[in-house]
């Protein structure tokens, strides 16, 4: 993969950039501030990894943003800067799967994951993905759905006991495990949420393939809207 691509992650409440060059991460960093301020740190911190890097702007030939489920405020943000920067110097955008660049993270013990989010009121963003193709990375297993915590916890009980290689892995991880069973596998912390390297890899990967995204028509994955939207629909 001989690519200069940017990642660009801001799905949760602290986000993070990456550079990779030529199939490999030369810098990963978290950006300064946290949540509702991705929007004010982003920019600066790019261009000071860029800098670093003794690159421009204009070098980058992939920008891959993660685009959800996760916080609609920094989806948005992360998705408005990677589309706008895309435009601007003419190089290709790759739209990742949140969800996937998670499941990336699991260890080779893991054959498949399910990924999981608060979406609030009680439930689940779910997402199941295939793992072992090192050529295309994880692969999701049916769409990402919103399934109550209750249910998703009784759904999994069969794979506790009959699928010893499946694993639970998320920003909800820790919310759910008291109410899995023991033998079930949650993936540790520093494995639950999205890495903005394998963002970058992940952008790459799908460059390669050709699965690219239009600026002018990416929009985040929200799946659910926002709680203010659907009472002021109501």
């Amino acid at each position: 993969m001989n690519l200069l691509t940017l990642g660009v992650e801001t799905s949760g409440m602290t986000g993070a950039i990456a550079l990779r060059r030529a199939g490999q991460t030369v810098e990963s960093v978290s950006l300064q501030q946290a949540g509702r301020r991705h929007a004010q740190t982003l920019i600066a911190e790019v261009d000071a990894m860029l800098r670093r890097a003794g690159i421009s702007s204009q070098q980058l030939e992939v920008i891959a943003v993660s685009i959800g489920p996760g916080s609609f405020t920094g989806l948005r943000v992360g998705v408005v800067f990677a589309k706008t920067l895309a435009y601007a110097i003419g190089c290709r955008l790759a739209a990742v799967d949140t969800f996937r660049a998670i499941a990336a993270a699991s260890p080779a013990n893991v054959s498949e994951v399910f990924v999981v989010s608060d979406a609030q009121r009680g439930d689940l963003f779910v997402g199941r993905y295939a793992l072992g193709d090192p050529t295309n990375g994880p692969a999701r297993v049916g769409e990402i759905a919103i399934e109550s915590s209750v249910a998703f916890c009784q759904r999994v009980q069969e794979f506790a006991t009959s699928e010893a290689n499946i694993a639970i892995s998320g920003p909800a991880a820790a919310t759910v495990q008291s109410a899995l069973p023991p033998t079930m596998q949650v993936l540790s912390a520093e494995l639950q949420s999205p890495r903005a390297d394998f963002v970058a890899e992940l952008g790459e990967r799908q460059a390669l393939a050709g699965k690219l995204s239009d600026p002018w028509l990416l929009e985040p994955f929200y799946l659910r809207r926002s709680a203010a939207e659907e009472k002021a629909a109501s």
